[in-house]
């Protein structure tokens, strides 16, 4: 079918980056008029009552594997063409022989360790458009084998300079393109009223995401524990998000631990993505403390948002926001000494911060730039 999109994601269970930019990037194009179709795949479960709300009454369709594919007949014919040397599910590749024709172009979102798009990309007829998004930033040599379906791509889209340079120097690939995440919500977000810091007595700082250990929470308590005890400065954080039971439990040890339970606030409600204005409504600053990121789409957020913003050098946090003093910081150390700059100022100097920092945001990193963006990469991938 002519101008049609098929986006594919690993997963859409959860509320996640990466699942929140498949769905985000299908509802502008639509928007945008770019595609007259656009569908959206993943291989597992999908979570309809989560992200259906963010298509709401578009003709966006989302579909993953029918459940014949796991028949015992089919298993049996699939470990008959792996004998003869066939290594993707052969059963697969003909289902997206079929379903490829029904596509004119193809965005998958990967990252260096999935596998779940090889059997789509080799499906899908050269003539036809194929694009990649890398949603997270590693610094981790590919598999070998994995290589060469990186190569079929016609282009390749990453976070920021860095990543980029990593690929082609690493692989030797010149389809490469630099983009960011479209966000979800942005109207509401950039319509959530600015903080008035001279009414503001304690500070509250903010967390929104998965609760996993690559998120590196035990940084923030800590800084929560040095800005209370070491500071004396009257400061909070709400952690909101799902996670592991156990990685939960010994992060409210380690704020018991450092004296600090009581500053500390642990949601996991599921906010939905039209509604995650609300969360930043209720914080002053936003804390990045990951080990590994792709953005985060959360910075983004917070900045449309109106609200500060305090990073380790992550993802694409440097590329976004290195002109804004205290944002990004190479270690904890200077993260403390950017909250300690931060707090002391006066409130018309943090208002001032805030107010280049959202700015910032509309005038380079608003949806729409990144939409013109990603929709020129779309229209001339296969032209490269």
């Amino acid at each position: 079918m002519k101008n049609s999109l098929l986006i594919t994601t690993p997963y859409l269970s959860n509320i996640g980056g990466t699942e929140i930019e498949a769905v985000t990037t299908a509802v502008f194009l639509y928007d945008a008029k770019q595609y007259k179709r656009i569908s959206i795949f993943t291989p597992k479960n999908i979570n309809n009552n989560l992200f259906k709300t963010m298509v709401n009454n578009r003709d966006i369709h989302f579909f993953n594997y029918p459940k014949g594919l796991e028949s015992s007949f089919i298993t049996l014919i699939d470990r008959l063409f792996f004998k003869l040397n066939f290594r993707i599910r052969f059963s697969e590749f003909i289902y997206w022989k079929y379903k490829s024709l029904f596509y004119s172009s193809l965005y998958v979102l990967a990252y260096p360790k999935s596998v779940y798009f090889f059997p789509i990309l080799k499906a899908f007829s050269k003539q036809k458009n194929r694009t990649a998004k890398i949603t997270l930033w590693h610094f981790k040599i590919l598999v070998k084998q994995h290589l060469k379906y990186y190569k079929k791509f016609n282009s390749i889209v990453v976070f920021n300079t860095k990543q980029s340079d990593f690929w082609k120097d690493k692989y030797k690939l010149n389809n490469l393109f630099v983009s960011d995440i479209i966000i979800p919500n942005e109207e509401k977000l950039l319509n959530v009223a600015p903080v008035n810091f001279d009414l503001v007595d304690t500070l509250k700082f903010g967390y929104l995401g998965r609760i996993a250990k690559e998120k590196n929470i035990e940084a923030m308590i800590k800084l929560i524990a040095f800005l209370n005890n070491s500071k004396n400065k009257k400061v909070t954080l709400l952690i909101q998000g799902v996670g592991e039971e156990e990685y939960i439990k010994s992060l409210v040890d380690l704020a018991a631990s450092l004296n600090v339970l009581k500053n500390i606030s642990f949601s996991q409600n599921v906010i939905l993505p039209t509604q995650i204005h609300t969360f930043y409504k209720q914080i002053h600053v936003f804390l990045v403390t990951s080990l590994h990121e792709g953005g985060p789409i959360t910075a983004l957020e917070a900045a449309a948002a109106g609200r500060m913003l305090l990073s380790y050098n992550v993802g694409a946090m440097q590329d976004r926001f290195s002109t804004i003093p205290c944002v990004v910081n190479n270690s904890f150390e200077a993260l403390c000494d950017s909250a300690m700059n931060f707090i002391n100022l006066d409130y018309q100097e943090k208002n001032d911060i805030i107010f280049k920092l959202k700015e910032l945001y509309k005038s380079k990193l608003s949806n729409t730039n990144k939409g013109q963006e990603l929709s020129k990469i779309l229209r001339n991938a296969f032209k490269q």
